[in-house]
């Protein structure tokens, strides 16, 4: 397998190889973590798995879903980042380019992945000026998007 794992099948692969067990729950978390959009909430997912079920006990599967998630984030397959005010929201890291920012629209909400290095020379100056080590990964960078800054002026430029 080439970079991080892509399909549910390679997921659960690896879960097995690090000794995990693979319930048909955890199966229904990474099928619905795999088929879904690209950022998702975990809300998002407990739906989705109480869908494929046919209802059950979304409670149960809540607590699946947040145990599931925190295990594939140990294993470097999945991401979460606060793209604004809601809920934190998760991803595959798909290997397509590594770790990345996100920039988020303020007016429309469209989410743009931005590579890493985009942010090094404030990284840089940071750390020569402060001392301090930025992690920006964790949260969205905000902002417009270039759809929408065309649409009006942005103030305090």
């Amino acid at each position: 397998m080439n970079g991080s794992p892509r399909t549910a099948d390679e997921i659960l692969s690896l879960l097995r190889a690090q000794g995990d067990r693979v319930t048909a729950s955890r199966r229904a978390v990474v099928e619905a973590l795999v088929a879904g959009d690209h950022h998702v909430t975990a809300d998002e997912i407990v739906a989705r798995v109480a869908e494929r079920e046919g209802g059950g006990d979304p409670e149960a599967h809540r607590a699946t879903v947040y145990r599931t998630l925190d295990r594939l984030g140990e294993l470097g397959v999945v991401s979460h980042v606060h793209l604004g005010h809601g809920p934190s929201t998760f991803h595959l890291d798909h290997g397509d380019g590594g770790p990345h920012h996100h920039a988020v629209c303020s007016s429309c909400g469209t989410v743009v992945e931005v590579p890493l290095d985009a942010l090094g020379d404030l990284a840089d100056r940071l750390r020569s000026a402060y001392g301090f080590e930025l992690s920006p990964q964790h949260f969205a960078l905000s902002g417009r998007c270039a759809a929408c800054a065309g649409r009006r002026p942005v103030t305090g430029r």
